[in-house]
C-alpha cells in the first residue's frame, strides 16, 4: 500500500506513509478492507463473525439491590468457565451486570406497566449473565454491497445455542439460593438486537489460506498494513474480549515500532 485517500464532507484527502494501522472495529475494518480492494486470497476478510450467544438470569427481590442508585458490577465468577462434571463443555465468565433503567424494564415486558411500578421493580432487581464462547462459522459475515451498503450475517451454531440454555439454567440456581422472589431467564440468540463482543472478521494465522493477518497482524498480501482491533481472534474467549484486544494492540504496537 502506497497510498492513502479519502473524501471528508465532500473534499478528497491524500496521505502517504510508510505504514498503515486500521482500526476500525470487526464490523469497521473488515468493510474499509473490502472498499480498498484489500481482501487477499484467502477469501476470509469479514467471515468469522462472532458475537458472544450469552446467557441471562434475572430476578426479583424483596428488598432493594441498589439496582437504581448505580450500575451494579459487583460480581464475577469463574466456576462454569469449563461447565462442570455433568456437563463438561467450555461456557464462560459470569457476572452481574446492570439494568440501564426502568424504561428498558417496560420494554421487555410482555404487558405495560406504568412508570412507577417499572422504576418500583428496578430497585429489587439483580441481574446476572454469562457469555457462551460461539464457533467461529465463515458463513457468518460482514458484507459490502453494491451501493455500498453493510451487511451483517450471522446465526448461532447449535452448539451454542445448547450451551446457552444449560448456562442460563445454572445463573437461575444461583439466583435461587439468593433467596429471589420471581425470576426469568433468557439466551442470547432469542435477541437479535444484542452483538456484544465482536471479533473474528479479520482473523489472525500463520497461513495466508486460512487467515487474513499474520501472527503480527499485519495483511499477509501487504506488508505494511495493520489491522488491530476485536477482528484478529480467532476465538471469542468466554470472557469480555476487550482486555485482549488491548494488550494484542500493546503488543503489535511494540513489533511496529522496532521493525518498521
Amino acid at each position: 500500500m502506497v497510498k492513502l485517500r479519502w473524501r471528508d464532507s465532500g473534499t478528497i484527502e491524500r496521505l502517504k506513509a510508510k505504514t498503515y494501522i486500521i482500526t476500525a472495529g470487526a464490523i469497521g475494518s473488515p468493510v474499509i478492507l473490502i472498499k480498498s480492494g484489500l481482501t487477499g486470497r484467502s477469501g476470509q476478510v469479514g467471515r468469522n463473525y462472532m458475537y458472544h450467544c450469552g446467557a441471562l438470569a434475572a430476578g426479583l427481590f424483596s428488598k432493594p439491590t441498589g439496582g437504581a442508585d448505580t450500575f451494579i458490577k459487583q460480581l464475577g465468577f469463574t466456576d462454569l468457565y469449563f461447565g462442570s462434571a455433568d456437563f463438561p463443555h467450555k461456557l464462560g465468565y459470569s457476572q452481574t451486570v446492570p439494568i440501564p433503567g426502568h424504561l428498558s424494564i417496560q420494554e421487555n415486558l410482555p404487558v405495560p406497566i406504568p412508570d412507577a411500578i417499572a422504576k418500583f421493580l428496578l430497585k429489587r432487581i439483580l441481574a446476572m449473565t454469562g457469555f457462551v464462547e460461539d464457533l467461529p462459522q465463515p458463513e457468518n459475515r460482514v458484507e459490502v454491497s453494491n451501493t455500498g451498503a453493510i451487511h451483517l450475517f450471522h446465526k448461532f451454531h447449535p452448539y451454542d445455542i445448547y450451551r446457552s440454555r444449560y448456562y442460563m439454567r445454572q445463573l437461575k440456581k444461583v439466583m435461587g439460593h439468593a433467596g429471589v422472589v420471581f425470576m426469568f431467564g433468557a439466551t442470547g440468540d432469542k435477541d437479535d438486537r444484542q452483538t456484544a463482543h465482536q471479533v473474528g472478521t479479520t482473523r489472525f494465522g500463520s497461513d495466508p489460506k486460512t487467515s487474513v493477518l499474520d501472527p503480527y497482524c499485519r495483511l499477509h498480501d501487504h506488508d505494511n498494513v495493520f489491522v488491530v482491533d476485536g477482528g484478529f481472534m480467532p476465538t471469542s474467549l468466554g470472557v469480555s474480549p476487550a482486555l485482549t484486544i488491548v494488550a494484542n494492540a500493546l503488543r503489535v504496537a511494540d513489533y511496529i515500532n522496532e521493525t518498521c
